[in-house]
């Protein structure tokens, strides 16, 4: 039995925004809609397309889409047939590998701050979480190669990987996922969630594991339609991996959930067809509203750090309040009218001394201008 993990930080922080009538840019959903085409093609999907099970793996249509896409945009090539699946969100997704591939006895390495369901999820595979703090410093967070590599033990089943990564923006570099390559053992498998592939920032590229011999075809890549088309209430999203793992993963998937929505997956097959370079143009979407956020803080003590993927930044309060995190983020919620998310929650054990919110910048101008004059008002008050 897990145990009661109660409700999570960011729907704590949601109803706490609620409650103070708060700007919230604590819960990681776009305040903006989706592209009107693409609700066009919802509409269209609901009154032309069966509205019964899709097949188990998705429609083979969108699988074909998506690996074009891939390919014309990752240079990653995979089979619709055997190296995709559909499911309803990452989240989903990777709760259904993690209770395919590890059990009782094995090790999934975490690497935190990690997004909240990764801990769950592996204990309710039977298997032990172990964390790994990612090291912190004002250029941003990177990973202690020397203590990851004294946390992988002949138990270690997997590591679980988040790129670009939430909460921090962190990239995985392509010399990253070569040094994981020598610190595995060969029997490891890699789970990389990137969610937010489409929001690689400052002209960066993708660097995945499936881009690494080593690692391909022992690696399973969580991918969202919900994040990159700003439609999070979908809960769409995809699995890519190899024919092997991909077997394992639907053996337990198919009990799960069997399917994901045929309307919605048919909306998403038109709109990739109708829009094949829709993702090229998040990067600068997205880098606007960033800077826009980081600007408006600028008079502030609060202290922004890069964000170079992702739509979240972090902010460094050390300047600004001793106040624990989580009482810090409530206090912004009652006094400032800012509802941010602590970082603790983030960790199994948090560092002692943490001093670092997060902010979500998938949010109007206007709420970030006006987000940004409230928290610099209220650090100067």
């Amino acid at each position: 039995m897990l145990p009661d993990f109660g409700p999570s930080i960011f729907s704590e922080m949601t109803a706490l925004a609620q409650q103070h009538g708060a700007l919230n840019l604590a819960q990681g959903f776009p305040e903006f809609g989706p592209d009107a085409r693409l609700i066009d093609a919802f509409r269209d999907a609901l009154s032309s397309e069966s509205a019964q099970y899709a097949p188990m793996p998705g429609l083979l249509g969108l699988r074909e889409a998506l690996a074009a896409d891939q390919l014309h945009r990752n240079a990653l090539r995979y089979d619709p047939a055997t190296e995709i699946t559909v499911v309803p969100g990452a989240t989903l997704g990777i709760f259904c590998a993690l209770q395919a591939l590890v059990g009782p006895g094995d090790e999934v390495v975490l690497l935190e701050p990690a997004y909240d369901a990764y801990r769950p999820a592996v204990l309710a595979a039977g298997a032990r979480p172990v964390g790994v703090a990612l090291r912190p410093s004002p250029g941003g967070f990177s990973v202690d190669w020397d203590q990851l590599a004294d946390s992988v033990t002949p138990r270690t089943k997997a590591v679980l990987i988040n790129s670009p990564h939430n909460p921090t923006g962190m990239l995985w570099r392509r010399e990253d996922w070569e040094r994981l390559s020598g610190v595995l053992p060969e029997s490891a498998l890699v789970l990389s969630d990137e969610v937010y592939e489409s929001m690689i920032l400052d002209g960066s590229t993708l660097e995945s594991p499936h881009h690494h011999e080593n690692l391909r075809e022992r690696s399973l890549r969580f991918l969202s339609f919900g994040k990159t088309y700003h439609v999070t209430g979908w809960k769409l999203g995809a699995v890519l991996g190899s024919a092997r793992l991909t077997h394992a993963l639907r053996n337990i998937y198919q009990f799960a959930a069997f399917s994901a929505s045929t309307p919605t997956q048919h909306a998403v097959l038109r709109f990739l067809k109708t829009a094949p370079d829709y993702a090229r143009e998040l990067p600068a979407f997205f880098a606007q509203k960033r800077d826009l956020l980081a600007s408006s803080l600028a008079e502030s003590r609060f202290r922004p750090l890069p964000a170079p993927g992702s739509y979240f930044m972090l902010v460094d309060y050390s300047e600004v309040s001793d106040l624990g995190d989580r009482e810090l983020a409530h206090l912004l919620t009652r006094e400032a009218g800012v509802a941010t998310v602590p970082l603790s929650p983030f960790y199994g054990s948090a560092p002692a001394g943490l001093r670092m919110l997060r902010l979500c910048f998938a949010k109007e101008d206007s709420t970030l201008a006006e987000a940004g004059h409230r928290l610099t008002s209220w650090a100067s008050s």
